[in-house]
């Protein structure tokens, strides 16, 4: 039964004014795990973000929820906003939710700033940040709100290789502290194998998945060091050429 995932969907279909993105796709999302979704461009990835958020209306179909989730979504952009201090944009979220904040959610606040490496940063403005910075600003808001369900798209594409990898190992510790369902988008096959406990490929055509890879290393901090982790990627990246390949 449905009942025992966190997200189910059932014969769902978006468009794009007369242009069918995703026709019929079903899929169950376990709650607590992390997922990565690649493709190719336009197979309705981030479509498929977009109406798990409820910012997209589906043509036909349904999403059930087990329980009613809280979903929090990061975005390629930041979404941060340039008037507001760093402090500011961290603690949106939580002000328009709750108006006053609590001592408790203040100091979580400052911890979760601290974890991220943002305890120097606060008093700064956006335009003043790295691009590192800026994703580390929009993932420490996105956690404080406490979701069930995280979504990411591709929130690290613009960043170079180092920064990048030193986010996506803040999103695993992240994951180990609270179980949480993570459910990522992302063109770089690295960084699917390396953030999904399973990893969905997408078709070209019709939105729908054509092979699920498990991912038994995820949690491992060390594991772009291992054989293993090199060996996964090019099985994927073979399964994404041929995807390509679609007539």
């Amino acid at each position: 039964m449905w009942m025992s995932s966190v997200i189910s969907l059932e014969n769902v279909c978006l468009a794009y004014g007369a242009e069918p993105v995703l026709e019929n796709f079903s899929y169950r999302f376990k709650s607590g795990h992390a997922y990565t979704i690649i493709g190719p461009s336009g197979c309705g990835k981030t479509s498929l973000l977009y109406a798990l958020a409820g910012l997209k209306s589906l043509e036909g179909g349904q999403i059930k929820f087990s329980a009613e989730p809280h979903i929090a979504m990061v975005l390629q952009e930041y979404g941060l906003f340039p008037w507001k201090t760093v402090w500011q944009n961290i603690i949106l979220g939580l002000t328009l939710k709750h108006k006053r904040l609590s001592v408790d959610q203040l100091s979580e606040a400052k911890e979760i700033a601290q974890l991220l490496g943002l305890e120097d940063q606060l008093d700064k403005y956006p335009d003043f940040l790295s691009g590192g910075q800026k994703q580390r600003v929009a993932i420490a808001r996105a956690w404080l709100l406490k979701p069930d369900i995280l979504l990411m798209d591709e929130p690290f594409s613009a960043l170079d290789t180092i920064t990048r990898e030193s986010l996506q190992n803040t999103i695993v510790k992240l994951s180990q502290l609270r179980s949480v369902t993570w459910i990522t988008v992302t063109h770089n096959i690295e960084e699917a194998v390396f953030l999904g406990h399973e990893i969905l490929l997408m078709s070209k055509k019709g939105g729908q998945i054509v092979q699920t890879f498990t991912n038994p290393e995820f949690g491992n901090l060390d594991s772009r060091s291992e054989p293993s982790f090199y060996a996964h990627a090019m099985q994927i990246r073979k399964a994404m050429q041929e995807v390509h390949h679609e007539a």
